[in-house]
């Protein structure tokens, strides 16, 4: 499998780049046959060779080992070995520290004063960053990010004021350059590399959503499990529903990989950011486990 190239914050002049490889994903993620090569070249301006290289680059797969990974067998299968990760996660502990360290992920909450003070004196520094799946808003505490979103469209503002909701007290900072080495680690990982450097997540919840999102850390990426097995993995076996709804308040896309749940029947279902972005996550990282 070739490896993925990736480099620091995006240049603007990058941003074309990243546009035409979007494109090309969401095309393969939604459709029902693949499309030609020559047709996706055509639709990125290049030649076959050129777009070819350029998505195994920017990817870390070819694009047919993107579609063949997006097949409903393939979706089957991961449902079937999931229950060998429901036993290894109770086995090790729900997301305990092995599990963390490999992710290079470290949990932080906010404090109930933070709370009580609507985040008054709490600095919220925020940027953006170019990516293959399409523009990304992060938003970040010197303890680590409290939100990251496919913007799909949405303006930074909107995303600021959605997440002023619960903080509506603290002060926002636009930080590309102190947010940088965040920002280029997580392209990185999308990207396909191996985490270079721990990323810290600053969590906020009811006890069941945070259970249920130290539950979503356990999960590999190239795996997948249906709504009915994270229950069980977040200690709600009789709370599908509510573990279901869990995911759609999830606050950091991505990072918290509530993508990776699925239909019992293989179908993949709904997604904050959109179905397209869902389907292009899950068909490169399982064109990526192989």
């Amino acid at each position: 499998m070739a490896e993925a190239s990736v480099s620091s914050v995006n240049p603007p002049s990058t941003t074309l780049k990243y546009q035409r490889m979007q494109r090309a994903i969401e095309r393969l993620a939604l459709a029902s046959e693949a499309p030609a090569l020559q047709d996706l070249a055509d639709e990125a301006g290049q030649s076959v060779f050129h777009f070819q290289r350029s998505f195994v680059s920017m990817a870390g797969v070819t694009p047919k080992e993107f579609c063949q990974a997006l097949t409903l067998d393939r979706a089957k299968q991961s449902l079937l070995a999931a229950e060998s990760v429901l036993e290894a996660s109770f086995a090790a502990g729900l997301s305990g520290p092995s599990r963390l360290h490999d992710l290079f992920i470290s949990l932080e909450g906010l404090t109930p004063g933070e709370f009580k003070r609507a985040g008054r004196g709490l600095l919220l520094q925020w940027t953006t960053v170019d990516t293959l799946l399409g523009p990304l808003w992060l938003a970040a505490t010197s303890r680590g990010i409290l939100r990251m979103a496919f913007m799909r469209g949405a303006t930074a503002q909107a995303l600021m004021a959605e997440a002023s909701t619960a903080l509506p007290e603290a002060r926002w900072q636009e930080a590309r350059q102190d947010l940088a080495p965040i920002a280029e680690e997580i392209g990185r990982r999308l990207a396909g590399a191996a985490p270079s450097q721990p990323l810290g997540l600053l969590m906020s919840g009811t006890p069941l959503r945070l259970k249920v999102w130290q539950a979503l850390l356990s999960i590999p990426e190239g795996q997948v499990l249906s709504y009915t097995q994270l229950a069980r993995l977040a200690g709600a076996p009789q709370a599908v529903r509510a573990v279901a709804s869990c995911l759609a308040a999830n606050p950091i896309a991505y990072l918290i990989p509530c993508h990776r749940v699925i239909r019992a029947n293989a179908d993949f279902g709904e997604y904050r950011w959109g179905p397209q972005t869902k389907k292009a996550l899950l068909g490169l990282e399982l064109a990526r486990a192989g």
